[in-house]
Formats: C-alpha cells, sequence, structure tokens
C-alpha cells in the first residue's frame, strides 16, 4: 500500500513539473516580441488605450473616430498626426467618446499611464498590450483545468500546446482589444458553472455574474454570455440560480448606463442605438467559417482551419456527450455572438477571439483521434493542412518550399496510408501512424518557429517601428533559443 502510494506521488509530481515546464515555455514564446509582432499602430488598439488614458488623466473618455460625423454634443479634441516611435497615424479624436465601455481601456491605457506615455503621442505596444498578454496566460491555466476535468491530463496539455502554439491564435492574444480580456472571463464563467453544477458551493456561483459583469464593462458583447451560463443552469433545474446570475449582471449593467448617463447620456443613446443598426445577416455564418484571421487582415493558419473542421466534426457527431456538448456550447454561441453583434462581412477578426480556446479543444481531440486510426482522408487532411508554419518561415531571403519538393513530401508522407488501403498490412498502418505523429511534431517545430521568429523574418528587408520594451518582451528561451529563432 505505501509503496503504491509512493508511486501515485511521484507520478504527480512528475505531472505538475511536466505541466509548469510547459507552461513556462509556452509563456515565453507569447512574451518574445509581443510588442514588435503584430506590427505596431493597430488603430483598434488605440480605440481602447487612447480612451482609457484621457479617461484616467482628463476624466473624459476621448480617442479616434472611424470618420463618422460627431454627434452635436461632441468636440473634435483633435484633428491629424499623432507620432511616436516612427508610426504615423492621421485620426480625429472625439470627446466625449462612449462607443465602447470604459473597463479594457482603462487596462490598456492606465498601463501606459502607469510606465509615463504620452497621451497625445502614440502609445508604445509593449505598454498597451500587456493586460492582453496577462489575459492570454490566465486563459491558457483556466483552459487546461477544464480540459482536464472532462478529457484528462494528458488531453488537457495538448490543448494547451494547440491553443499556445497555433500562430493565429498566439498572434491574436497578443493585440490590447477587449475580446481577449473577455476570452478570459468567458471561459472562467462557464468553468466556474459547470463546477458549480457539480459540487453546489455557491462561493463558485457567486463569482460568475461579477465575472461576465467585467466582461461587459470591457464591451458589451460580454453581457450576452449570462444567457449561456442561464442556459446551462435552467437545463439542471436550477432556477433560483439562474435569477440570482441574472440579477448579479443586471447591477454591472446598471453601473455602464449610469457611465453613460454621466458622461453624456444623448450621444451614449444614440452610439448604442447606431450600433444596434450594424448589417447583419445571413451571410455572417458563411463568412466566419470561410475565414481566418486575427486583425484585419486574413491569415489562413493551417491549425485554425484543421480545428474549426475538428469543431464541426464533433459537434455533429457527438453532441449528446456531455463533455463534448459543453465545448461545442462555448464555440457556438459565441460564434453566434459574433454573428449577431458584427457586420456580416465586416473583417473585424477580434471578435472571434473568445471562441478560440474552445477551438483549441476540438483541435487536439481530433489530433489524437487520427494518431490512432487514421484514415486516407484523415491523413491528407493532417499532412495538408499542419505543416502551414513552413510558409510563415519565408521571407525576401527565405523562399517557399519549391513546387516539385514539396509534391515529393507530400507524396512520400502520403504513401504509407495509401498502401495500408491498397495492401491492408498492419506495417503499412504502423508507418502511417508514425508520419501522423511525426508531421504533429514537425508541425509544432514549425508553429514555435514561426511564433518565435514572427519579427525578425518580417523586418529582414524592411524597417519597422519600434517602441520601448519590457521585461516581458525581452524575455527568451534559455540555450535552446538557437533551435527557433529564424532571421
Amino acid at each position: 500500500m505505501e509503496k503504491t502510494l509512493k508511486g501515485l506521488n511521484k507520478r504527480k509530481f512528475l505531472k505538475i513539473i511536466i505541466f509548469l515546464f510547459a507552461f513556462l515555455f509556452f509563456f515565453i514564446i507569447k512574451c518574445f516580441n509581443y510588442d514588435r509582432y503584430p506590427l505596431m499602430g493597430h488603430l483598434e488598439e488605440y480605440a481602447y488605450s487612447w480612451m482609457g488614458i484621457h479617461l484616467l488623466t482628463s476624466g473624459v473618455p476621448q480617442t479616434w473616430s472611424p470618420g463618422e460625423r460627431p454627434h452635436p454634443s461632441q468636440d473634435i479634441a483633435f484633428s491629424g498626426k499623432i507620432s511616436n516611435y516612427g508610426v504615423d497615424l492621421y485620426v480625429d479624436i472625439l470627446a466625449p467618446w462612449l462607443d465602447l465601455p470604459p473597463l479594457y481601456g482603462i487596462l490598456s491605457g492606465g498601463t501606459a499611464f502607469f510606465f509615463g506615455a504620452d497621451k497625445w503621442s502614440v502609445l508604445p505596444a509593449s505598454y498597451i498590450r500587456l493586460p492582453a498578454i496577462i489575459f492570454s496566460f490566465l486563459t491558457t491555466l483556466v483552459l487546461f483545468f477544464l480540459v482536464k476535468k472532462f478529457f484528462g491530463y494528458w488531453m488537457a496539455l495538448l490543448a494547451l500546446t494547440f491553443y499556445s502554439l497555433t500562430p493565429l491564435f498566439v498572434f491574436g492574444q497578443r493585440l490590447s482589444v477587449a475580446e481577449n480580456g473577455i476570452a478570459f472571463l468567458y471561459l472562467t464563467s462557464i468553468w466556474l458553472t459547470l463546477i458549480y453544477i457539480e459540487k453546489r458551493k455557491g462561493c463558485l456561483l457567486g463569482l460568475v455574474p461579477i465575472l461576465i459583469g467585467l466582461a461587459g464593462l470591457m464591451k458589451q458583447t460580454g453581457f450576452l454570455i449570462v444567457f449561456l451560463i442561464i442556459f446551462l443552469l435552467v437545463r439542471e433545474k436550477l432556477w433560483k440560480e439562474s435569477l440570482f446570475v441574472f440579477f448579479g449582471v443586471l447591477w454591472f449593467f446598471g453601473f455602464l448606463l449610469m457611465y453613460g448617463w454621466s458622461v453624456n447620456l444623448e450621444i451614449f443613446k444614440e452610439v448604442t442605438l447606431n450600433q444596434s443598426k450594424r448589417p447583419v445577416g445571413f451571410l455572417g455564418l458563411p463568412f466566419l467559417f470561410s475565414t481566418a484571421g486575427y486583425s484585419i487582415d486574413f491569415f489562413y493558419d493551417g491549425w485554425y482551419v484543421f480545428s474549426l473542421i475538428a469543431a464541426i466534426y464533433y459537434s455533429l457527431t457527438k453532441f449528446r456527450e456531455k463533455n463534448y456538448q459543453i465545448i461545442s456550447l462555448g464555440f457556438i454561441f459565441w460564434a453566434m455572438v459574433v454573428v449577431f453583434s458584427g457586420g456580416q462581412a465586416d473583417v473585424l477578426l477580434w471578435y472571434r477571439y473568445p471562441f478560440f480556446s474552445f477551438l483549441a479543444i476540438f483541435g487536439a481531440l481530433m489530433l489524437v483521434e487520427i494518431a490512432k486510426k487514421p484514415n486516407l482522408f484523415t491523413s491528407i487532411l493532417v499532412v495538408g493542412m499542419l505543416l502551414t508554419g513552413r510558409v510563415f518561415l519565408s521571407n525576401e531571403f527565405r523562399p517557399l518550399t519549391e513546387p516539385f519538393r514539396f509534391r515529393i513530401i507530400v507524396a512520400f508522407l502520403l504513401l504509407p496510408i495509401i498502401c495500408f488501403h491498397l495492401f491492408n498490412k498492419p506495417i503499412f498502418e504502423k508507418l502511417a501512424k508514425l508520419v501522423i505523429v511525426g508531421v504533429i511534431i514537425v508541425g509544432l517545430f514549425f508553429n514555435t518557429q514561426a511564433i518565435y521568429s514572427a519579427f525578425p523574418i518580417a523586418s529582414a528587408s524592411k524597417t519597422f517601428p519600434m517602441g520601448p520594451t519590457t521585461v516581458l518582451s525581452e524575455v527568451h528561451l534559455p540555450i535552446i533559443w538557437r533551435l527557433f529563432l529564424v532571421e
């Protein structure tokens, strides 16, 4: 008995060490050059940070307007060029500006204010992206524990890897937009609700309306999380708890109304009305499923597309199984939030960030399923999609894979599974499984290089703006960093 307990303790200790090592590795990969890539000067980030730093310093929220005619009560506080660190932004700064709630702007702009940035300048990306990076780490932790609850430790570790080494996910986690905060609060609200349903601990449920309320104070769409949480509670016949969450969130919604009223009620009403008239429609969901990206440009990362296919597959085939159903609901609910709140073909791809963690779970599940029992279709899927990191390593000095070499590589990798289908010999199945595992490992290696070296690759023949750094943006992998740095 004593030996058994010692063995269990050793395995548990080993798992903790593996998790800490993996988390530290992913932490460094996400941090390194987070201020330089995505490139500095993204206007959506400054919508929040300028609003927040002005609100903190002058008491009036003001930031850039995308060109709409200002309300009669609004002043154009500034019109022209705002420059710093080689970035020139031509904007109209409106005051007061009430398009978005204040919380994320206060976090983003407040960080810049803390570091002493000038509010009338292009704020350094290293400052304003710091809250997004912190939320990214928190989301990663919650993701691990949620997947561990449903699918076990090793699947949780794989989902963590998928989420932390898919370039599209990582670059999105670096942008300083409210959706990165909402992604953490959304995932955590679902996790705590599920734990409450299982253990009935009131303190857990008490946190849920707070988390949803904070999400709503980052962006109005955050309040919509309450409907999914109520759905999860009502199907368990927890009516009182549902009412508790609903009315708890109303307090935060009331705070947002008070904020709008205290600044300028007329502008707040007009802005809210205008936002409700966005051109949503039946193209919204097809557009979501047929495009990929993290900013205003499309970014076709094969790992993202693979996870999207996995989400559709598991939602169709295993929706009745409770653990899969929760992940499906988390994904499709936020997909519908995007469809309802954004224009049906607007390239505002950061709206999707809160469902990225659920895609990572589905992607990890499909990797395991394919590795265990590959067939011709799934092998083509893996070989064709999971090596796209190689494309992101190219620039003017590093060409793409030559067409002939590409065809040879793909044909060679698919040969074992083709032979298995033709001759049905176990040796070919084993070779096919080996190829799948090898492609996954090599694909993750390419992804790690693409993330770690994104800025050096982009700036090999061009000059891009660079502001001051922070300790986190300069952190790098000890000893093994040369394996992942491509210049």
